[in-house]
């Protein structure tokens, strides 16, 4: 302990809190070195920051690769803008300009909310990931929103004056909402990025405090590298392909960063913040209403008399740091102003002038924003290896000049700038009034673009002085707890400037308060959302109120009264419901895509789908492998989660480049001509497996993560429990039923772009619902042994080397734990036969969505003369029979049942799985007939060799079939995950239910194998097979009666296994 007051205050403040968190007997092998502590400053688990570990250039490195991705998807969708504004919605020069600057001051503006949140409640790190989450739902609607007023815009391309057919009011609203939540995100990214950034270098050490210095040129550098290629590509896309597109790349990349950022989680310091210093703006605002009382707010200085507590120094030094800031920020309002004209109308003005490089190629006018960009990223270099060392040999300052001295040079090139812009519209006004153009709004000028070049470049040069030099001013200069304000002070800087810009404009422009009118609630959303994740009261709770082996989201016991059970099942059931909704919205109509947009016959479609259907069931496996030895189930959902959005809005993007081809084939007979490319075809194919990889690790995770929300020794929980996977399972339906009524509508009648983009923004909504029950969820608590895979395959490897697998008893038992391990082994054995015996159930759940659609098709399907309903939307019938019949079940089978048995729950659920196997056996068979009766029909009118003509035969004689499909849902799929819950080893809970998953999995699988093994061996040498394109002379009735036979000898199978199965554990309910 002695050792300790030895050192530097830093060091010893480093030692003390060791000693506090481990204890004070402890060796000097236990702690780090403390020369390699970094003072004042812990890692992702709340522990010393290890410098040779964290922080510095490791950690920085990801950050700026952050920065980028956020900065490509703020400047591809912002820099072209005003096209859209002037285009697609169709306003004028003044009133775009003047949304534009509205717009961009409040992005610029909103980071003093932000950092102000950061600051004082969230943290920088959560609120990087709540802003991410903003921007990626901002940037998703925004993209929807472009996919919406397409058809309007299109129209409009040929016209003189698009005001005729811009898009309505309520487009408009929507649109200007979502543009101002992604202003909004933001503001909470930008602030505490950089200044989280900046954290990462330590200001104690030498080597560090000057790399933190080079950390905003480079930060600068690769920001402009990233605007670049965002205007090159983005543009590009926006003027000659889409806007969906243009708006929906950036979301994309968005949800790459939040993958990288939180990939790089371990290695990042978080700054430590004494308990005794309270919340930094309540401190300091104490301070200047107590100086303005005492009539004195230029000099802040305390009284003693009139002090009623006690203030510490640096409470009354922060104010004045900060008092000091205000001249120079106000100074730099002008550069702020001249900041904004590159985007804007320094854009209009390379419009309407030659921008041809030869006859067929013209650059787009947003491109010549580069020119600053690329100013930039040629001057930092020179600036950072030759502009500096010669300023320190002469003013023999370390940094060359001063800060303020740089910011001062960048004010006076941003005045030569637009001194430049001036003189060259006075040019480009001459040559259109001796051309005879002044009324020609749409000719272009026969001036060249390249006459702009010297006020983008000029401006470029500025913004290396002034904008670096700004961003270490700010962020050096103020408290250190209030790092985040200093960034989001320099950014208001620019904000200003443009909404003074915006100001002006409004003068002249009558509809100014409809826009600032929506700035207000936007905000208020972003700040209740921030209030709503904040941190959870820490009262140290009842022993009889604590859930044994279960902790909360802070690793403190949970609270029975305050955690778990339904409230947080709730969060769990509509996240389950969002996922539902999004995977059946693309699935259930993907059979009617394949043999449409991409063209493949009906054997090759479902062949295909069951293939993919069956990697969305067997990958949960890896994801439950991955989730229950890394990860743990909450992280593992939210990986899956973002991988899940990103998949989505890839199949969005796919669906987009497809569509001119589709649009072209829906008139023609045969759509073989006019198919999408091979690329276009892997592309989609990658983003729909994407999608299957990321159900694979959400789908296991959130079921198990649900179940673990009820305490087992709880007698009231535990037979709340067993009703859960009930319910789970009527929610998931309601979820499936609004994604086949809803989605199946929208891709068979608007399009597949907007099919594919909702589910992808309700995959947003899905995570941030995940994210607000946080505080709520119970975590089980790791036993510290190995890995459970690890502990039970070396007992499976013990007994294969003695010959005798099934006999475990002839292992000896060197531990307790080895005893464990043999349990756990037999149990996931046990599982083996009943996993086998149920795949013909599973066999006949994958027919609903591939072969009984293909029946719909081919059936009358009006309601009335002009409304006739899709055919996947008849799978909404299963749907329709679980949320009905799951009622029935819980509230009166069960209580019928229990008085019969004399069993708490009934029947057992083995009883309950192997019902649910007979029902569907009954469903395969009445398909066989109903489609005997459809090509009976078939026959009757001639229409054998007419497949696209309708049957005169309703589309309701498929309701029994997928009726009695549903109610053996109930009873089969309830039944089973409720049973691989159970059976399985606690720590193996997500592996249980991916077992049961898999079960659907191998059923998708064996289903693809039938139909390709039967039509290579029935539709040989040119005969029609049993899966004909032709479903008039295709025999479907064959194939159902072979599953019918194969699901019979399934069920006898399982009742001989389900006979002589012991339960692992004694049942409750």
């Amino acid at each position: 302990m002695l050792q300790l007051f030895m050192l530097g205050p830093a060091k010893r403040f480093v030692g003390m809190a060791i000693i506090t968190l481990t204890g004070d007997n402890i060796s000097e092998v236990e702690i780090p070195l403390l020369d390699d502590v970094v003072p004042c400053s812990v890692d992702f688990k709340s522990r010393p920051s290890v410098r040779s570990k964290s922080g510095y250039w490791k950690s920085a490195t990801l950050l700026i690769g952050v920065e980028m991705a956020e900065r490509f998807s703020y400047y591809g969708m912002s820099s072209n803008l005003i096209s859209y504004f002037t285009g697609v919605l169709g306003q004028s020069t003044a009133a775009a300009a003047a949304n534009l600057n509205a717009w961009s001051g409040t992005a610029w503006l909103s980071p003093i909310v932000g950092a102000f949140i950061a600051d004082s409640f969230l943290g920088r790190y959560r609120a990087i990931i709540v802003s991410s989450l903003l921007y990626i739902m901002g940037l998703g609607f925004l993209s929807l929103s472009a996919a919406l007023n397409s058809s309007s815009y299109s129209s409009c391309e040929n016209a003189v004056k698009n005001m005729e057919c811009s898009p309505t009011q309520i487009q408009k609203i929507f649109f200007f909402f979502f543009l101002y939540l992604v202003a909004l995100a933001q503001g909470g990214f930008k602030p505490c990025l950089q200044a989280f950034g900046a954290d990462q270098f330590d200001t104690e050490d030498e080597k560090e405090y000057k790399a933190k210095s080079s950390f905003f040129n480079w930060w600068l550098l690769f920001s402009c590298l990233s605007i670049t290629l965002s205007q090159f590509v983005l543009s590009y896309i926006q003027e000659n392909l889409s806007w969906e597109l243009g708006f929906g790349i950036p979301c994309i990349v968005m949800c790459f960063s939040l993958i990288i950022f939180l990939l790089g989680s371990m290695t990042y310091r978080f700054p430590v913040t004494s308990d005794e210093r309270r919340n930094p703006f309540v401190r300091i605002r104490r301070l200047f209403l107590k100086a303005a009382r005492n009539c004195r707010l230029p000099f802040i200085r305390t009284s003693k008399e009139r002090e009623v507590e006690p203030i510490l120094p640096h409470d009354s030094v922060e104010p004045n740091l900060i008092f000091r800031l205000a001249p120079i920020w106000c100074t730099l309002l002008g550069y702020g102003v001249i900041y904004a004209q590159p985007s804007t109308l320094f854009t209009k003005q390379a419009a309407t002038m030659e921008r041809h490089i030869t006859s067929a190629i013209q650059i787009p006018a947003a491109t010549f924003q580069n020119f600053k960009v690329g100013s930039v990223v040629v001057f930092i270099p020179v600036y950072d290896r030759i502009f500096v060392p010669i300023a320190r040999a002469i003013t023999k300052k370390p940094s060359g000049i001063s800060m303020l001295q740089r910011i001062g040079t960048g004010i006076f090139l941003s005045l030569v700038s637009i001194v430049v812009a001036a003189f060259v519209e006075k040019k480009r006004l001459a040559v259109a009034a001796e051309n005879g153009m002044v009324d020609m709004p749409y000719t272009i000028v026969p001036m060249s673009v390249w006459w702009l070049v010297p006020q983008y470049m000029i401006s470029g040069i500025a913004d290396v002085f002034t904008m670096a030099g700004m961003q270490e001013f700010f962020y050096d200069q103020v408290p250190n707890e209030l790092k985040t304000i200093g960034i989001a002070l320099y950014i208001s800087v620019i904000g200003i400037g443009i909404s003074a810009l915006s100001l002006a404009a409004y003068v002249y422009y009558a509809k100014s308060y409809v826009y600032r009118r929506r700035i207000q609630p936007a905000k208020s959303r972003l700040e209740r959302l921030g209030m709503a994740i904040t941190v959870l009261d820490a009262d140290t709770p009842l022993l009889n109120d604590v859930v044994p082996g279960s902790v909360d989201l802070k690793n403190r016991p949970s609270v029975r009264s305050k955690s778990g059970c339904w409230k947080s099942a709730s969060f769990i059931i509509g996240v389950e419901m969002a996922e539902r909704f999004s995977y059946y919205g693309i699935s259930s109509n993907l059979v009617s895509y394949l043999t449409g947009a991409l063209g493949q016959s009906t054997a090759s479609a479902a062949a295909n789908l069951n293939a993919w259907y069956g990697a969305a069931t067997l990958s949960p496996i890896l994801g439950a492998f991955v989730a229950d030895s890394f990860l743990g189930r909450y992280r593992a959902i939210i990986f899956s989660s973002l991988l899940y959005i990103m998949g989505l809005g890839f199949l969005s993007i796919s669906a987009a480049f497809n569509s001119s081809n589709y649009s072209d084939c829906k008139s023609t007979s045969s759509n073989m001509e006019c198919t999408p490319t091979q690329l276009q075809k892997i592309f989609f194919f990658l983003s729909l497996y994407l999608v299957a990889l990321a159900q694979g690790g959400h789908k296991p995770c959130v079921q198990a993560f649900g179940a673990d929300q009820f305490d087992e020794e709880d007698f009231k929980e535990c037979k709340a429990k067993s009703s859960f996977f009930n319910w789970w399972l009527l929610f998931s339906s309601l979820g499936i039923l609004l994604g086949l009524l809803v989605l199946s509508y929208i891709q068979e009648n608007l399009s597949w772009e907007l099919g594919f983009g909702i589910p992808c923004i309700i995959m947003c909504f899905a995570l941030i619902i995940f994210f607000l029950g946080s505080p709520t969820y119970r975590f089980p608590i790791n036993s510290g042994q190995s890995n459970p895979f690890v502990r039970i395959s070396r007992v499976f490897l013990k007994a294969a080397r003695r010959n005798c697998l099934p006999a475990f008893t002839t292992i000896s038992y060197e531990q307790e734990n080895d005893r464990k391990d043999v349990e756990d082994a037999k149990s996931i054995l046990r599982l083996a036969p009943i996993m086998c015996a149920s795949l013909g159930f599973s066999i006949v759940y994958a027919q609903p969505s591939t072969l009984f659609t293909k029946q719909a098709v081919t059936m009358d399907r009006h309601i009335t003369p002009a409304i006739q309903i899709p055919a996947a939307s008849f799978q909404s019938l299963i749907v329709v029979s679980i949320i009905v019949f799951i009622p029935l079940y819980d509230c009166i089978l069960v209580p019928i049942a229990r008085s019969i048995t004399r069993k708490p729950s009934g029947i057992s659920m083995l009883q309950r799985v192997g019902t649910g196997l007979f029902l569907s056996f009954i469903s395969i068979v009445v398909a066989a007939f109903v489609e005997k009766k459809r090509l009976a029909v078939a026959a009757e009118h001639g229409l054998i060799d007419m497949p696209k003509a309708t049957i005169p035969m309703s589309v309701l004689w498929l309701a029994p079939q997928y009726l009695i499909s549903g109610i053996a849902d109930v009873f089969g799929m309830v039944g089973l995950q409720e049973f691989f819950y159970d059976q399985v080893p606690s720590e193996l809970k997500s592996m249980g239910l991916a077992l049961y998953l898999s079960i659907l999995g191998m059923g998708s699988f064996s289903s693809s194998i039938l139909i390709s093994v039967i039509e290579k061996v029935t539709g040989s040498n040119g005969r029609d097979g049993w899966f004909s394109d032709n479903l008039n002379r295709a025999h479907l009735d064959y194939f159902y009666w072979l599953l019918a036979g194969i699901s019979a000898f399934a069920f006898a199978a399982y009742g001989y296994f389900a006979k002589s199965y012991v339960y692992s554990r004694k049942i409750l309910v």
